[in-house]
């Protein structure tokens, strides 16, 4: 058996890809870039985490970004990459703040490679801070926005963007008009059904049995599934509500459409 490789000559790389912003081309470029890092400085990767999480809102399990952490504080490897800090981290200094203080007292680095940064060098820290506070203050005015746009468009009953659910169609109209949901004319009468059959207390995966047999499929032609009736049976808009975040809880209020 061949000796266990150094961690001070192993990283890892983490990445995060923006569900909003990114495709996944975007991760592919990110962890070339990191390998071209890593190889320069003698480094071989270990593992690749990724994720398609918020890194800045609060609640969130985010497994692969836990693990990253505690792979370097086990001892694994003596190096975590990212492409940028921000990719890692929205959370602000208190977050990236923890992480460097323990990366520290493991004689291990964090490496924002687009940033320029390297937590063994401590003239770095600042930079850090500063970065992470830009990023943490980034997405709290965009999380505004996006708060402030769709509680406007709670009020008036109009759709808040993205896909409706199955059954569920947005009619085109003018840019800032009003667009409320309207009944799909070739998806309405399935999902009809579906919520005829669980409101009969019928079992999801029944359901979605039924369906396939009669070649049925989803919106995007794949078979149903027990979870994707599941998925569909807890969806606020589906029942013609719209969610909106409050302090405290997720809510539902009636005025929207559907």
């Amino acid at each position: 058996m061949g000796r266990a490789a150094d961690p001070a000559k192993l990283c890892d790389l983490f990445l995060r890809r923006s569900t909003l912003q990114d495709d996944k081309t975007t991760l592919i470029a990110h962890e070339r870039d990191l390998r071209e890092r890593a190889a320069r400085e003698g480094l071989t990767v270990r593992k690749v985490w990724k994720e398609e999480l918020s890194a800045f809102k609060a609640g969130i399990k985010r497994e692969d970004f836990d693990n990253a952490i505690a792979a370097v504080l086990a001892g694994n490897v003596g190096h975590l990459l990212v492409w940028k800090l921000d990719r890692l981290s929205r959370r602000g200094m208190g977050q990236v703040g923890l992480v460097l203080d323990q990366f520290d007292a493991k004689g291990a680095r964090l490496v924002a490679h687009m940033d320029g940064l390297d937590s063994s060098i401590p003239q770095h820290r600042g930079l850090f801070a500063w970065l992470a506070e830009q990023a943490r203050a980034e997405s709290f005015n965009t999380s505004m926005r996006t708060r402030s746009t769709k509680a406007e468009k709670k009020i008036t009953g109009a759709w808040p963007g993205g896909q409706p659910p199955y059954g569920l169609r947005v009619l085109k109209g003018k840019k800032g008009g009003k667009k409320p949901t309207h009944h799909h004319p070739k998806e309405y009468e399935t999902a009809r059904r579906i919520a005829d059959g669980l409101l009969a207390n019928k079992a999801a995966g029944a359901i979605a049995d039924e369906l396939n047999a009669e070649g049925l499929r989803t919106r995007r032609g794949g078979l149903w599934r027990s979870s994707t009736i599941t998925q569909l049976a807890h969806s606020p808009a589906w029942a013609g509500v719209m969610p909106f975040m409050s302090a405290t809880r997720t809510e539902a209020d009636g005025n929207a459409g559907g």
